[in-house]
């Protein structure tokens, strides 16, 4: 049977059940490369793999009815809205696997020529911003070269895990605009997140484009077919 690139979406959550779906296709990864689109209706405060809770506002959290959950993948935290989150599962063996900072290069720039598929021009810092002490505890204010911009700001931020059996590499693209309680969540100034952060200048109904264009990128790097698979 030919190598294809197998495709999966869900738009319905829970949370807990898409994360736990993103390490068990880690640990079972398989010859072919799987895509795996999700978004979540209600608001979700995303963890970083071995982040502490440090700087952040927890009972904020609760007070608000946000879920409070932990990714495979490293890096800080995320508030995440019904925004959208790519995520490439790729076996240890693949040519793409060997690298952190090329694998990197290779999600990013699929994303930022989906991007501009649609008319968004998007950027990558040139170098890392040196970190800062401690490290902030929201993502979106690491402006590091695993990042895309919109004007300057943060706009998608990218994470990897990395297990005996395979990669995954997890892009989030920020739609949603939510500076306080974003600013609230992560204990920062608003005017500060407002700084760092940039939701796509993208609609909601631009979303189905959106998956296409990466769906279409993806498939021509990898000169592989997409298939829709059923969740399981």
């Amino acid at each position: 049977m030919e190598p294809v690139l197998r495709i999966l979406e869900n738009d319905a959550g829970p949370p807990e059940g898409d994360l736990a779906r993103e390490e068990r296709l880690l640990r079972e990864a398989a010859a072919d490369p799987v895509l795996f689109f999700y978004s979540w209706r209600d608001p979700v405060l995303v963890l970083g793999h071995g982040q502490r809770d440090g700087g952040l506002d927890l009972g904020s959290a609760r007070d608000r009815g946000i879920t409070v959950a932990r990714r495979s993948t490293g890096g800080t935290g995320v508030y995440h809205h019904d925004d959208l989150a790519v995520s490439l599962i790729l076996p240890a063996e693949h040519p793409w696997a060997k690298g952190i900072r090329p694998l990197y290069d290779r999600m990013t720039g699929a994303l930022a020529g989906a991007l501009g598929d649609l008319g968004v021009a998007t950027t990558r810092p040139a170098v890392r911003q040196a970190a800062a002490h401690p490290r902030p505890p929201l993502c979106f204010a690491d402006h590091a070269v695993e990042t895309l911009l919109v004007d300057g700001r943060k706009c998608v931020g990218c994470s990897q895990a990395r297990r005996r059996s395979g990669v995954l590499v997890h892009a989030f693209l920020l739609f949603n605009d939510e500076t306080e309680t974003t600013a609230r969540l992560f204990r920062m100034a608003e005017a500060e997140v407002a700084a760092l952060v940039a939701p796509l200048p993208l609609t909601r109904e631009s979303r189905p484009l959106l998956k296409a264009a990466v769906k279409r990128r993806l498939a021509a790097a990898f000169n592989l077919e997409p298939v829709a698979s059923q969740l399981e």
